[in-house]
């Protein structure tokens, strides 16, 4: 019964969580399937055109795979990021955004998927490099939050779900998907102002939208906090 409760509720921590509005039912269920399923295989067809336009264009080798690596990441991100903030969002600002939290577990789906591709990049230049281009502690922070965004996938599984503590499932979509937004901040922040004023526009408005998002997401749980603490107070 807590998980229920929890599950209709206005979260700040949403992206993997079935449409609020029709997750009570099989009818629902049904319904949401073929359309997250569209989600998924539309964001990994996308980043598969992207690969192949990249590896015709500038082929397999050290400048195409990193050219690789940079669309596909963007192109991830693009689904990565209204998933993290549309609880948030809806949180601060009020109903307007509640259509895009409804959609949130579609998009954090299409987010894992875009992102095989992109894993795909990362796995090849390892293989062609002389020397592993990240340091290992990068890697391993990289590979946390790879890893992460699938725990987070395999978990938005209901029956999975079911399977898991509430704090548990808090705690992995929240802490989760925070530390794959400083994933993301700490790539796109890596030599940003170094190179050309196009390798500076190729960063910093990433950069500026995920600050941006990790603002809005501070301030949900601030908000959160807020009426925690106020509500006992007003209840005596």
């Amino acid at each position: 019964m807590r998980r229920l409760a929890l599950a209709g509720r206005s979260c700040t921590d949403c992206p993997y969580q079935r449409d609020l509005t029709r997750s009570g039912t099989a009818t629902g269920r049904v319904m949401s399937e073929p359309h997250t399923a569209i989600w998924m295989t539309g964001a990994y067809l996308g980043s598969l055109v992207i690969a192949g336009l990249v590896l015709m264009t500038l082929g397999a080798g050290q400048h195409g795979t990193l050219t690789g690596l940079q669309l596909t990441a963007r192109w991830s991100f693009c689904f990565f990021i209204p998933a993290y903030v549309g609880g948030a969002a809806t949180a601060l600002f009020g109903s307007a955004f509640r259509p895009l939290a409804r959609q949130g577990r579609n998009l954090g789906l299409a987010f894992a998927s875009a992102h095989v591709t992109h894993l795909c990049f990362v796995a090849w230049i390892y293989y062609i490099s002389i020397k592993p281009p990240l340091p290992l502690a990068s890697a391993i922070f990289f590979g946390f939050a790879a890893l992460l965004t699938y725990a987070l996938a395999l978990f938005s599984i209901p029956a999975m779900t079911q399977k898991l503590p509430s704090w548990a499932w808090w705690g992995l979509r929240t802490l989760g998907m925070d530390l794959i937004a400083i994933a993301f901040l700490r790539d796109f922040l890596r030599n940003p102002f170094g190179g050309s004023l196009a390798h500076l526009a190729a960063y910093l408005p990433f950069v500026g939208v995920v600050f941006v998002a990790l603002l809005i997401r501070l301030a949900a749980y601030g908000k959160q906090l807020q009426r925690r603490w106020l509500a006992p107070q007003l209840a005596r």
